[in-house]
This record gives C-alpha cells, structure tokens and sequence, in this order.
C-alpha cells in the first residue's frame, strides 16, 4: 500500500486512520502467535475456538485437516491448501521464515483471493 502511496492520498477516505494504524500494528507486530493463544485474532473467531478444542496450534497440525471450514474458505484464498502442504513438510517456523522473505519484496496473500466464496460455520 506504501509503493502506491496509500498512506499519503488515503486519508482523505473516512476511518482510513485508524485503519492504517490496524495495518501498522500487524506488520511492526513481534507476536508469534497461533491460534490457541488468545493474542491471535477476536475472542469470537470460529477457527481460534476449534484449534484451542482439539489442541492444534495452527489448521495444518489437525487430524481433521481440511474440514469443512477450511475447504470453504479454501475457494476464496487459492494458496491455502498448498500451504498448508508446505506447513507440514518443513515446519511452521520455517514456513514463517520463508513468508518474512516473502514479505519483504512486497508479495502479499491478502492480495491472492477469489470472490465469492463462503466460509461454512461449522
């Protein structure tokens, strides 16, 4: 968003403040949390729930790997199961050292999705 100066023209769009403060706090974030911490996303996420009640601290690491939710949410974000793959073949820690390099030139998942898709309760 910085490359396309978002941070110089985007304050002219209501709440964008805030916003780029969100964005802000999750890059310069130090946190190295899964989903059983609480420090991991909101107290209602569905998925946080279901890893802290079977004891995984990330998706890839359950028995159940890919349930329903995650096939669903699957369809909107086209690496996940391919990551997931590579989660469980060189380790979480590594994977996250290979998605700091990845960040630094620029590429971002949040930029890889496809629409519409629905992400199923259960």
């Amino acid at each position: 968003m910085e490359k396309e100066a978002w941070d110089q023209w985007g304050t002219e769009i209501p709440g964008f403040e805030g916003f780029w403060s969100f964005l802000d706090g999750l890059v310069n974030s130090e946190a190295r949390s899964g989903c059983r911490q609480d420090t991991c996303g909101p107290p209602f996420c569905g998925i946080r729930k279901c890893a802290q009640a079977k004891k995984v601290d990330v998706c890839p690491f359950c028995a159940e790997y890919p349930c329903e939710r995650i096939l669903g949410i699957s369809k909107g974000y086209v690496t996940l199961l391919a990551d997931a793959e590579r989660i469980r073949a060189i380790g979480l820690e590594t994977w996250i050292a290979e998605q700091e390099k990845r960040r630094k030139t620029g590429f971002a998942y949040c930029d890889i999705r496809c629409h519409p898709y629905d992400v199923p309760d259960s």
